[in-house]
């Protein structure tokens, strides 16, 4: 399972999408966060200058107790603008912003604590041809390396990727998906971090310009030394984004949970046995966490807990009412469903384990690795 992603690389691009105008009472100083929250506060450490965010200083917006962002760094009329370090439960940008938005200028790429170099892709002074293969299937462009493994199955992996969209359409309802799509095919991470800015193994997708990067590998003769892309999770991101828009960031469990309930499998387990399994280990992580500092939590845990609960949102309450929800924000859960996020996860623990008596022997430590 590990790494699933859906990018979003601009701040100001969710604007589009809802935002909320936060404000300190005491000085009526003034910040637009970019995604909706009723319920959050923010602080900036240095003055304002017509009631906006303005200098060098530390600006932190907080969900209840929690902090859910900072931005250590120049301001300028309320934005990001000039030198700074910008981190939420997505996103860990450092370098140079302009007009809120994070403008790349450096060579190196901050990934976690790891500095990876990204001069060196071309270590020869020459000019190097990289050989790849293109089709286009309606509304979708596929692109491979013209050579390897993911080019030998590459039919299989274009079959795959229409199937999803087709099933992720399905358990969204929607009619069909239109939309022109890049998908590309690599076989490495450094060809990941190339194409798709991230250092990893699995796949990512970026709404804003309808792609989506998936590596696949045969490291060895041996199945389990595959790397298996996660097609359908990465395109149900793309296809619920495109019919709903993206979710404010306190909804990225049920963006997650969506994407990992349509794939509905890790391992040999249901996304249903799983949370069984965690809820018997008091594994669950609490929805305070899952909505304020999602991408902080123990992944495994966090999308497949996601998940279930996505599902029974579904199966039991419907469409409409999970699409509501997934536009408004979590701070909108009672009015939409009628009853507190606490009474229906107490029926939904109690219903697991009427449908699970005993719960499945599950072993974490290698189920924290990854789905296989």
């Amino acid at each position: 399972m590990k790494h699933f992603f859906f990018v979003i690389f601009l701040i100001s691009t969710q604007l589009c999408f809802g935002q909320s105008e936060l404000s300190t009472p005491e000085s009526d100083c003034k910040f637009v966060l970019p995604w909706t929250c009723d319920v959050c506060t923010f602080n900036w450490s240095e003055d304002c200058v017509n009631n906006l965010p303005s200098g060098t200083g530390i600006l932190t917006v907080f969900h209840g107790d929690d902090e859910i962002m900072r931005y250590e760094g120049e301001m300028e009329n309320g934005k990001f603008n000039g030198s700074g370090v910008y981190h939420d439960g997505m996103n860990d940008w450092k370098g140079m912003f302009e007009n809120g938005n994070f403008v790349n200028t450096n060579s190196l790429i901050e990934t976690g604590t790891t500095m990876i170099d990204t001069t060196s892709f071309n270590e020869t002074a020459d000019w190097e041809q990289k050989n790849i293969i293109t089709k286009q299937i309606d509304n979708l462009y596929f692109t491979f390396p013209s050579e390897g493994y993911a080019y030998d199955n590459r039919e299989i992996y274009v079959e795959q990727c229409i199937d999803a969209i087709k099933a992720n359409s399905k358990i969204i309802n929607v009619p069909e998906f239109t939309e022109f799509t890049k998908i590309k095919f690599v076989d490495s991470k450094k060809e990941m971090l190339l194409y798709a800015n991230l250092f990893i193994s699995g796949g990512a997708v970026n709404i804003w310009t309808r792609s989506a990067h998936m590596m696949v590998s045969d490291e060895g003769t041996e199945s389990e030394k595959r790397i298996k892309p996660p097609i359908k999770h990465e395109l149900m991101h793309m296809v619920s984004m495109t019919a709903w828009g993206a979710p404010p960031q306190n909804n990225n469990w049920l963006n997650e949970g969506l994407a990992t309930y349509a794939a509905n499998s890790c391992s040999g387990y249901t996304v249903a046995e799983i949370y069984r399994y965690f809820l018997e280990e008091n594994m669950l992580i609490s929805i305070d966490k899952l909505t304020s500092n999602f991408y902080q939590t123990e992944e495994m845990i966090g999308y497949h807990q996601s998940a279930y609960i996505v599902e029974y949102m579904i199966s039991n309450y419907g469409l409409q009412k999970f699409e509501a929800i997934w536009k408004s924000g979590f701070s909108s859960f009672e009015s939409i469903y009628g009853i507190p996020f606490s009474q229906m996860e107490a029926t939904i623990n109690k219903q697991i384990i009427e449908l699970y008596p005993i719960a499945p022997e599950i072993d974490w430590i290698v189920l924290k690795k990854g789905c296989k």
